[in-house]
């Protein structure tokens, strides 16, 4: 288990700042906006700031139409732009996106110097306009001038904005080109979790024929779960070397390098559940499991505690339960996503990641009784889960019937989604279920030759991966991935893509 997140519904929302600051912050200044001709001098800030505590006080409507009628009275470019920008403020908060953003688009044109809130909402209306490219652009404004503004940017939208523009692939190194320059982590993300980009950035720069300018970027990464999948990725040949270096033997070096930092940022912010996770998550790259189930023991025990996790904190939940099982405890794991899961509904959609996650895990234990019951509940709120999702969801049943030995009504399952999904990683799987052995070996080339699926195919593969672990999940999956590596068609495909971490550099397990 990876902490797969399939379908996830991102649940922020525009989060509106006090409308008033968009008043003070509007004039590039610093000083009060010039007032028009027919105005008398505190006329306009007057009008303004009245309007703008409507919006504060959720009276868009009234606040709206005032700005409605003030707007053909008004000549001077920047209070243009003021009214502008408020429209857009009372506009979204009315749920009126594509208008919202063309008001703030006008709002930027008025303006000489758009201020950083004026240029959030600019990404924000964009983006939940579903325009990515546009938004896309917005953070590239952002960063060049306010390159720290880019961190009060909801790191979900940014996350997904880096997922939808993945057939756009300069867009999308561009996008992750601007985060890196600025340095970008998320601020209600964990440690390492901007390094997810830096490797979009390093990964463009290879097929760019570029990787002589990666050593500031290489030299930024943090978690050696990255630095490892550059270090067994053919096209990074080149810093093999320097990969190599900062992993010492048996990555130790990178992995406690990486405990060390994570440590230090927990006990600067110990009530910070990010700040824990991550720091879980390093004791865990780091083989210290025990560790980090102990730092987790406490986190979040009642249902009540659980429904207060946000969309980022249910991720602590489902990292505990892959330390659990995979420390022998599959039960308490599977207990855990169970209690957290059940709370998936309209208020919480976002949930529909983690109960597939407990399908998948329920499954790859051999608990078909666990697995069918986590499968059903994913199958009842698959409303939420994208059509990647849903596809693991199939392959979860599939595996399960394929398991206790219903192989015709497994195969009837699989059947609608093998025809149809791009989920790679679900089809394998399933083929792998289905004891379909050639199928299996010619999907796992497919995604070995595939740009954006080849690092992390190659990793699966690696020997400390897909070593035998009695009594955790997943074991009947690896011998299969044992199997599948030692074919010579599939051999021939991994060696072209990659190769094996070199002994001396490789982690314990």
């Amino acid at each position: 288990m990876t902490g797969f997140r399939p379908g996830v519904t991102f649940g922020a929302t525009f989060g509106v700042a006090m409308a008033s600051v968009l008043l003070m912050a509007m004039a590039p200044t610093g000083l009060p906006p010039t007032p028009s001709a027919t105005e008398a001098p505190r006329d306009f800030e007057t009008r303004i700031a009245e309007i703008a505590g409507r919006i504060d006080a959720n009276d868009s409507a009234a606040a709206l139409a005032a700005l409605d009628a003030m707007l053909p009275t008004i000549d001077l470019p920047a209070q243009r732009g003021t009214v502008e920008g408020l429209r857009s403020f009372a506009l979204a908060r009315l749920g009126r996106l594509p208008e919202a953003r063309k008001a703030a688009e006008a709002a930027i044109a008025a303006t000489p110097a758009p201020t950083m809130l004026l240029l959030r909402q600019l990404f924000l209306t964009r983006a939940f306009d579903g325009d990515q490219a546009a938004a896309a652009e917005a953070v590239a404004l952002i960063t060049a001038t306010y390159p720290r503004g880019v961190r009060e940017l909801p790191s979900e939208l940014l996350f997904q904005l880096l997922t939808g523009l993945r057939k756009d692939d300069q867009k999308r190194f561009d996008l992750a080109y601007s985060l890196a320059a600025v340095d970008w982590e998320p601020e209600d993300g964990k440690i390492g979790d901007g390094d997810g980009v830096r490797l979009l950035v390093l990964t463009g720069l290879a097929s760019r024929g570029r990787l002589d300018e990666a050593a500031p970027i290489l030299e930024k990464v943090q978690d050696p779960g990255v630095l490892l999948r550059i270090g067994i990725d053919r096209r990074f040949a080149p810093l093999w070397p320097a990969v190599e270096a900062r992993l010492g033997p048996g990555a130790r070096t990178a992995s406690e390098a990486f405990v060390t930092a994570a440590k230090a940022r927990f006990e600067a912010a110990p009530t910070s559940l990010m700040a824990r996770h991550g720091y879980a998550q390093a004791l865990n790259i780091a083989a210290r499991e025990p560790e980090a189930v102990t730092l987790l023991a406490d986190v979040a025990p009642t249902p009540a505690d659980l429904a207060k996790l946000n969309n980022r904190e249910i991720w602590i939940v489902n990292l505990q339960a892959d330390l659990l099982a995979n420390t022998g405890k599959i039960d308490a794991g599977l207990a855990r996503l169970t209690a957290l899961n059940a709370g998936l509904g309209d208020a919480r959609p976002e949930l529909i990641s983690t109960a597939i996650n407990a399908a998948l895990l329920a499954e790859s234990a051999e608990r078909p009784e666990a697995a069918l019951a986590a499968i059903a509940a994913a199958e009842t709120g698959a409303k939420f889960a994208s059509d990647y999702g849903k596809a693991f969801i199939a392959s979860a049943r599939a595996c399960v019937l394929a398991r206790t030995g219903k192989r015709a009504e497994a195969a009837a399952a699989a059947a609608p989604m093998l025809a149809q999904t791009d989920n790679q990683s679900a089809r394998m799987a399933t083929q792998i279920c289905l004891g379909q052995t050639d199928a299996a070996a010619a999907t796992l080339i497919k995604r070995m030759q595939d740009a954006e699926e080849a690092t992390d195919m190659v990793f699966e593969l690696q020997p400390f991966l897909i070593a035998d672990r009695p009594g955790v999940p997943g074991n009947a999956h690896r011998a299969a991935l044992r199997g599948l590596k030692a074919r010579a068609d599939v051999k021939a495909a991994f060696l072209k893509a990659g190769r094996d971490l070199p002994a001396a550099v490789s982690p314990p397990r």
